[in-house]
């Protein structure tokens, strides 16, 4: 008796020093089940792409899952919890951190306004600037939106700085008086701006002085260029289930924002999640700022998928999930689609991440499995059918939807040549060039760029498929040469 509680001990003890070997002694059946779903999942619709999870809890990462076809077949493949990943939207959380950080050291007050800040904007006095604070930059509460601003930093990308984006402001804007909770990038990227003012540094430096150093995410980064681009995960289109329309990462430094521009790790994110699942006084001083930045700074009432979305803090949604409250900050681009949440009361989050187009939601349906399965819910495998149904009607329903065929591509001719050109647009919008490129035509975009193929709209009869964007477009005619271009609301002008 003595020596089996001698043994007994000693595996207590070994398990307390190893996380991960305590995680799966409490949940054995987690790894079985959770390899067999997304498994299940890739083979009955012949998914392609990447898919990765992580589990998280106050003591780090103790599970992770790695997934795409290579995995499947047992084939060598380098996807794991050190593979570059895009986190999109999920900076917005990053960035109202870093606000609350350089509030603590006395560089910004929340409550100062934009007037306070950045006298540059002005809307020419239509908006009382006075009235908007940085704590309604990073909550959506601003008021307005601005699309080339939104644009410019989120796909095109820009030339003149932040003097660039200002103009952009001033001279076009939706405004909006009741200053009611409505998510947008813009205000991420303006509280960014007083970022760099007040502290002499690109926000994206202090991101890396302030947060990824401090917490040891020594592979995150808001510069693109920091990676091999070939190791960051692509986003990816497929044309059916075994031809790759499209494969690749379409960010470049210029347009990673405040509001959409980090690149991480599942490792490196785990660090992240259990920072803020233990609100660690680290980077942050005080636990009280944890109020803010977990805590609701403005209503909304807002349903995505099976998240039922009630307030929102200086970068997080606060959501309801199957009774549970869960601070979630997702984030999309093109093909890519990623989750990170956490339950503040149970001490646990999910990160996870997928890159095909169509399958926005299997990060989220697979977030929301991993999380009954720890909370042992009676009904896990009900609750996960139901909401797969969710799943697969956006998978069906963007098949529907096909991408061009190889046959529709413009193929180069004496009359198609009249494309070629520079266009320039005289609202400050990034030229447009045409090119004739290896027997077909190139449409360039800002820093976007890709082939042109015929469109089914009458009205805009090419179109021009820009790895996120797929972009429909009419040219005019004068005396037979094409002299403008016309996207969207949008008019160029072909440059002699």
């Amino acid at each position: 008796m003595k020596i089996k509680l001698v043994l007994l001990l000693f595996i207590m003890i070994a398990c307390s020093g190893n996380p991960q070997e305590e995680f799966h002694n409490l949940h054995p059946e987690l790894a079985q089940k959770m390899n067999s779903k997304i498994s299940s999942i890739y083979e009955d619709y012949n998914i392609y792409g990447d898919f990765l999870l992580g589990v998280v809890n106050e003591n780090g990462l103790v599970y992770s899952l790695a997934m795409n076809r290579n995995i499947l077949a047992g084939k060598p493949a380098t996807l794991d919890i050190n593979s570059p990943i895009y986190v999109a939207s999920h900076t917005k959380a990053f960035t109202g951190t870093l606000l609350k950080i350089l509030e603590e050291d006395g560089q910004v007050d929340l409550n100062k306004s934009m007037h306070d800040h950045l006298p540059e904007i002005t809307f020419d006095g239509s908006i009382d600037t006075k009235a908007i604070t940085v704590r309604h930059m990073l909550n959506h509460t601003l008021g307005f939106t601005s699309n080339p601003l939104v644009w410019k930093t989120a796909f095109l990308g820009y030339s003149n700085g932040n003097s660039e984006l200002i103009d952009d402001i001033n001279s076009s804007y939706r405004y909006d008086p009741s200053h009611q909770f409505r998510y947008s990038n813009t205000g991420p990227i303006i509280a960014a701006m007083v970022a760099e003012k007040v502290t002499g540094n690109s926000w994206k430096k202090e991101m890396k002085q302030r947060i990824f150093l401090p917490l040891k995410m020594n592979n995150t980064s808001a510069n693109v260029s920091d990676f091999k681009l070939e190791e960051i995960r692509p986003s990816i289109q497929m044309r059916n289930e075994n031809e790759v329309f499209s494969s690749g990462f379409y960010k470049q430094d210029i347009t990673m924002s405040a509001a959409g521009g980090t690149i991480s790790t599942v490792n490196d994110l785990s660090k992240w999640l259990q920072f803020n699942i233990n609100r660690e006084t680290s980077i942050i001083k005080n636990k009280r700022s944890f109020d803010e930045l977990h805590g609701q700074t403005v209503q909304q009432n807002r349903t995505y998928f099976t998240y039922k979305r009630h307030g929102y803090s200086l970068g997080w949604d606060i959501a309801t999930y199957q009774a549970d409250t869960v601070l979630t900050r997702f984030g999309t681009y093109g093909g890519i689609s990623f989750h990170l949440s956490f339950m503040p009361a149970r001490k646990v989050g999910i990160v996870a991440f997928s890159d095909e187009d169509g399958l926005h939601r299997l990060p989220h349906l697979m977030a929301n499995y991993a999380y009954n399965l720890l909370i042992q819910k009676p009904n896990v495998e009900d609750i996960f059918n139901s909401e797969k149904e969710q799943f697969v009607e956006l998978y069906e329903r963007n098949k529907k939807d096909p991408l061009p065929a190889e046959d529709m591509l413009f193929k180069d001719s004496q009359e198609n040549d009249k494309l070629v050109g520079r266009y320039k647009n005289d609202k400050n919008w990034p030229e447009i060039i045409i090119t004739n490129k290896e027997k077909s035509y190139e449409f360039k975009w800002g820093v976007l760029a890709g082939p042109i193929y015929k469109s089914a709209d009458a009205n805009r009869p090419y179109q021009a498929s820009l790895g996120p964007l797929m972009r429909t477009f009419a040219v005019h005619k004068n005396n037979g040469f094409v002299d403008s271009l016309f996207t969207g609301s949008l008019k160029y002008f072909k440059a002699n």
